[in-house]
């Protein structure tokens, strides 16, 4: 068999067998969990790939991102599936067995090594940690973006491969050939930040590329020379010509950066150093660089959210030297193992953004960030390992059982882990039971509960959610602890339990005066309970907060038909019948 013939039939089992694997998930639901925001209530999204769709993904801040392919792939998504989820899911899977097959094949154009490529996209496409970037519809920024991101790193290595081409073609045509790979690679950037700006530290991953192994590739070709021969050490490009070259390419990550935190600052995401101090932030980046090499080895208690932790100081220092030790032991080694140190700074560079130096959101980590910066962790491993077993004369049947005993495992935990997404109410029962002091997965879980029916169950985990101190995190706009309140006083409004009803929703006015919702909940439930005047103050007090709102008006006049107060009612009607009269007409008043 052909190099050729082998490294086809590698990316189409890569690609079958992911399939297989992640197959199930086309059977799954959407999850309450930025699912609903995301597709299932966002009316742009639904109206499939329009003029303006495309104009709104293209200058919308919504969901505190600004990711317009994203968008564009859900529209195409609703156009094809509509509202079944079954055709999103299918549309993940797809992208991922893509990833882990273009993964492969860079890593052989770059290496030259076909089954260390091939173990480290196994590893990629078949690590529990990375269920959630694909059975996650919501996730799709992750694995579309990472797409981008491999094509980028095919169009990098074919104009590195050009540029230092020894001969064979003229010096025009070589110019020629590496401007084009070189601007595919930076139109693939570009394609990249636009579905998910953790893309932002692709430029840093090339330049680790640059000194390994594209960096040996080069010395190798030259060293073949014979006009170089006497010249083996010659450096293959000054580390200035490499900064210059990528200088486009920090250009639109610098440019993404400012569009990014536009949209976040937009909609109030990133958490504010009053109430997370910098030193916290510290401490816990470093303790998450650990958890998540924790997690890479050992994937067990995964979950869609894990709560904030503040962190005591000396974990942060203890992960801090551990960290430090790592990093100095492969600069150490860079000479004999120069993969330890690409694939070891591939990880930590590509976590920053996400690490929670910038806290975007509630998560202290999340398995969805460790996609792309996994593949470092992977790429050292699986060097190291074979440099060890050459060194120890293993026979390749011995290395097909070992990466067996490796993969199999993985294969059987990333199938139960992905059977917890088949739906809300599995997915947020086994995140309560993994993680401690919860307040959005028991919420979620309550609404999810709710919605299928059990609205006692549901009423008990909102009363758990409530029971839970929110950290200086949640404590602000991210504190989804006064929808749970709401929806318990709506079930107990439901089933007559007036007192408590009234206490959840005089609650939520206590600490949200402006929560117009809980007014009208409260003022509903006052009726029901036959206060007619305490009643009407509350409609009083909500057609303040929406005086344009013709419902609001309506419901006043009612509660004051029911108070005999019948000059008012009328007063209130009319204000409501103005309020639904046509603008046309109102103009012409």
């Amino acid at each position: 068999m052909s190099n050729r013939e082998r490294s086809r039939l590698i990316c189409l089992l890569l690609a079958l067998i992911t399939v297989a694997l992640y197959w199930p998930a086309t059977g799954f639901d959407f999850i309450n969990f930025d699912d609903t925001d995301y597709i299932l209530n966002n009316p742009a999204i639904h109206q499939g790939v329009t003029k303006s769709a495309l104009a709104w993904a293209f200058k919308t801040s919504y969901a505190s991102n600004w990711h317009p392919l994203t968008w564009v792939s859900h529209m195409v998504d609703c156009g094809l599936y509509g509202s079944r989820a079954g055709g999103h899911h299918l549309t993940s899977i797809l992208l991922h067995a893509l990833n882990s097959a273009l993964l492969f094949l860079v890593l052989q154009a770059m290496t030259r090594m076909t089954w260390r490529s091939a173990m480290v996209a196994a590893l990629f496409a078949w690590h529990p940690l990375h269920v959630e970037s694909v059975a996650w519809v919501s996730e799709r920024k992750d694995v579309l973006s990472t797409l981008f991101w491999l094509l980028t790193m095919v169009a990098y290595v074919r104009y590195r491969g050009v540029r230092s081409a020894a001969g064979g073609i003229g010096q025009k045509e070589k110019s020629s050939a590496a401007w084009y790979w070189y601007g595919a690679a930076l139109v693939f950037f570009a394609l990249a930040l636009m579905s998910k700006p953790m893309a932002v530290t692709l430029p840093f991953v090339l330049l680790l590329l640059d000194d390994w192994p594209l960096g040996n590739a080069e010395r190798g070709a030259r060293s073949a020379d014979s006009r170089e021969a006497a010249k083996p050490n010659r450096p293959a490009s000054s580390l200035w010509n490499l900064l210059l070259e990528k200088a486009p390419f920090f250009v639109l990550a610098a440019f993404d950066c400012v569009a990014t935190v536009w949209a976040q600052r937009g909609a109030n995401s990133i958490v504010s150093r009053a109430a997370l101090p910098v030193s916290d932030r510290i401490v816990n980046s470093l303790v998450n660089c650990v958890l998540y090499l924790g997690k890479m080895l050992w994937p067990a208690d995964l979950a869609v959210l894990y709560p904030y932790v503040t962190r005591p100081m000396w974990q942060g220092a203890l992960a801090g030297c551990l960290l430090a030790a790592i990093s100095a032991a492969v600069i150490l080694a860079r000479r004999r193992a120069p993969y330890l140190g690409v694939g070891w700074f591939w990880f930590l560079g590509t976590l920053v953004p996400v690490i929670g130096l910038v806290q975007v959101g509630i998560q202290s980590i999340a398995d969805r960030y460790t996609y792309v910066p996994s593949i470092g962790i992977f790429i050292g491993a699986v060097w190291g390992a074979a440099h060890l077993l050459d060194r120890w004369n293993w026979p390749v049947s011995a290395r097909a059982m070992l990466a067996g005993c490796v993969l199999v495992p993985l294969i059987i935990c990333s199938h139960v882990q992905l059977g917890y997404w088949q739906d809300s109410v599995t997915l947020f029962t086994q995140t309560t039971a993994v993680t401690r002091d919860n307040i959005l997965a028991e919420y979620d879980l309550g609404e999810a509960l709710g919605r299928r029916g059990d609205q006692d169950q549901a009423a008990v985990h909102y009363l758990k959610a409530l029971a839970i101190r929110p950290s200086a995190v949640e404590a602000g706009s991210y504190n989804s602890q006064t929808e749970a309140r709401y929806n318990l006083g709506a079930i107990y409004a439901h089933e007559g339990r007036w007192p408590e009803a009234e206490a959840q929703f005089r609650a939520i006015i206590r600490e949200h005066p402006d929560h117009a919702q809980a007014h009208f909940a409260l003022a509903t439930v006052l009726l029901a309970a036959g206060r007619v005047s305490d009643a009407v103050a509350e409609f009083r007090q909500l057609t303040q907060l929406r005086p344009d709102d013709p419902q609001a008006w309506q419901q006043l006049g009612d509660a004051l038909l029911k108070q005999g107060n019948a000059s008012e009612a009328t007063n209130a009607f009319r204000m409501s019948a103005h309020l639904k009269e046509p603008s046309s007409q109102q103009g012409g008043q």
